[in-house]
């Protein structure tokens, strides 16, 4: 979803979209904060583009309005104003990106590719279709880190459960799946931390849950969710009480 108020912008962004091969599509534009706010829950982006100041509101309104109502996509902030304010702002709600303009082609396609990683991370773990596509040896590791995520996952010994060296199955991980397998790792116990929320909408410690699913403390916990799901874990759970 592109919001961004200056038609020449907004077709130099449409235009990098359209040329970037990354299968990304325009589910939304807005040139208004009352148009974007109208227009998000119909098009449920994965993914939302926005300049700061827009007519009506800006930008970062924009996001804790989204945020507001549970959505946990990612979020890139453009913006024409090298304000410290706005990037402490941005980065403290979730953002996951904040660019400066004029914003040249090399610097958003580097953008769309830490995105598409991003978004990749979270669906392989969300989506079971892909395991049924890999080599045996790779859904043998998945399989072993579903078994032993709440404990520690150490490359040598998933090796050794998948009948491959460490090296091979690092490089094959990486090259099939597109994120590294400690990447996966991560992105695995973050799933069952928000299935877990989910779940039990009530008050569970942060302790208590970065323990059963692997991590060493809650801090870290909530760093990892949050750079995942771009919220804390306290407001996730937050909003699926609200929504129960």
């Amino acid at each position: 979803m592109l919001v961004e108020d200056e038609p020449r912008a907004l077709s130099r962004y449409e235009h990098y979209l359209q040329e970037y091969k990354g299968d990304f599509e325009i589910v939304a534009e807005a040139m208004t904060y009352q148009d974007a706010e109208a227009k998000f829950p119909e098009a449920k982006p994965d993914a939302i583009f926005t300049d700061i100041i827009i007519p009506g509101g800006n930008g970062l309104q924009f996001l804790e309005h989204v945020r507001s109502q549970g959505w946990a996509g990612l979020f890139v902030v453009i913006s024409g104003y090298d304000n410290f304010c706005y990037a402490q702002k941005a980065i403290k709600l979730g953002a996951f990106d904040y660019l400066l303009k004029p914003i040249f082609k090399n610097d958003f396609f580097a953008m769309l590719d830490n995105v598409k990683n991003r978004l990749a991370g979270i669906r392989i773990v969300d989506d079971a279709y892909y395991k049924d596509t890999y080599p045996l040896f790779l859904r043998k590791a998945m399989q072993y880190v579903e078994h032993n995520y709440m404990r520690t996952v150490l490359l040598t010994d998933v090796a050794e459960a998948s009948g491959v060296s460490p090296a091979y199955l690092s490089a094959t991980f990486t090259k099939l799946v597109g994120i590294t397998f400690v990447d996966y790792v991560k992105y695995y116990r973050i799933a069952v931390a928000a299935a877990f929320l989910e779940k039990n909408p009530c008050d569970v410690s942060l302790d208590d849950l970065a323990e059963k699913v692997g991590f060493c403390d809650a801090s870290y916990l909530t760093h990892c969710f949050k750079e995942i799901r771009g919220i804390t874990p306290r407001k996730y759970q937050s909003e699926m009480r609200g929504s129960s």
